[in-house]
Parts: C-alpha cells; structure tokens; sequence
C-alpha cells in the first residue's frame, strides 16, 4: 500500500459531523474523490467513535505500513493541527474578502473584516510558531475550500449574506471542538497555548455570526 500522509488524509475528511465512526469517515472521504489507497487506510482503522480530527490522526499514526509503525509527528498530532488551521485561515481569508465584495449588509462586511484581520494574526503567529518547529505548512487555499467559495460567489444580497454567516457559523462550531482539544490534549505547550488562544477567537467569531444570522431577513 502506498503511503498515504496525514495532512493527504485530513483533506479527505473535510467537513466530518463529528463524532463519527469508522464507515461515516471512508463516506465522507469518498464524496471528495478519495481514492482506493485512501479508502483503504480508513478501513484499517479500528471501529469507534472518533469526536476530533485529532483522534483520527492519533489512530491513523497507529497503523500499521509494510510492518513499521507510524508514530504522530508530536503528540496529539499538533503538526497536523497546525497544517489544518493554516488551510483553514487562508480558506476564511478568501471567502471574507468575496464577502466585502458581494455584501450589501454592513454588520457582514464589519464581521468579514474582523475575520481578515484576526485569521491574519493567527496565521502570522503559525507561521512563527512552525517556522521554529520546522513545520512545512500549505501555501494555498485547498481545492475543495476553492470550490466552496467559488459556488458562494455565485449568489448575491440576501442570498450570499445568509449563506455566507451559516457557513461561518456552522464552520466555527466544528474548529472550537478541534482548537478546545488541542487546547486540552495537546503535548506541545506552543501548541497548546495557541490552540487556547484560537478557541476564544473562534468562539468571539461564532458569537458574532450568530447574532448577526438573527437580524438577517428571512
């Protein structure tokens, strides 16, 4: 079997209502082209309940490849983390600048600038961080993420502006139990001080996007 990385695997499992099992993440992996190789590993791993992204890279490290085992690059899988909250950041960076083109509401365009200028903060202090670790981290939005923003781009007033904040929120609520696991679990005081750092973020950006889902017409 082919080597399949744990950054090449997350990207699979985008979009994962977790908790999710075993057969709900080989699902999930297939409606985003996943290949046999990847679909494969998934069903090596054991049969559980998996309630974060970092569960299923701490399984994944377990597996078993030619006979050798594949440890986690640190701890709870914190490179991953890293790698996935950079994608994240940069993916949230380009749909709030299609936001402060496309909205007409000016608490969107007040919360879609907030977004940019504090996911540009955390991206900075990533980078940092992993430039001391040596920690390789994407330069670009994912394709899927590029996909997404372009099918929002298509819609227009009121239109874009609740799709664009039940994203937002629906997207918040799933990376606040990614950054309040790292916060809680992670080995790496970096890590984990900066995942505590990114869940009162989030949490400020969830509280902004609901309040203003409430206001919006219907």
């Amino acid at each position: 079997m082919a080597h399949v990385n744990p950054i090449q695997l997350q990207k699979f499992l985008k979009g994962v209502d977790y908790p999710a099992n075993k057969q709900a993440l080989i699902d999930n992996a297939k409606s985003l082209g996943a290949d046999e190789n990847v679909c494969s590993t998934l069903e090596q791993l054991p049969d559980e309940d998996f309630l974060t992204p970092a569960d299923v890279s701490q399984a994944f490290g377990k597996l078993s490849d030619t006979g050798e085992k594949r440890a986690p690059s640190t701890g709870t899988g914190g490179n991953e983390f890293l790698a996935q909250a950079t994608q994240d950041s940069l993916a949230e960076i380009e749909l709030c600048e299609l936001a402060l083109q496309k909205s007409s509401n000016d608490q969107v365009k007040v919360f879609a600038q907030q977004m940019i200028d504090e996911h540009s903060q955390m991206g900075r202090e990533i980078e940092q961080l992993a430039s001391r670790k040596k920690i390789d981290l994407p330069k670009k939005v994912s394709s899927e993420d590029k996909s997404s923003t372009a099918e929002m781009a298509k819609l227009n007033g009121q239109d874009f502006d609740r799709q664009f904040i039940e994203h937002n929120v629906k997207d918040h609520e799933k990376d606040i139990k990614v950054f309040r696991h790292y916060a809680e679990q992670e080995q790496d005081a970096d890590i984990r001080s900066l995942a505590e750092k990114g869940v009162k973020m989030l949490t400020h950006h969830l509280n902004m996007a609901k309040g203003i889902e409430k206001k919006l017409p219907t």
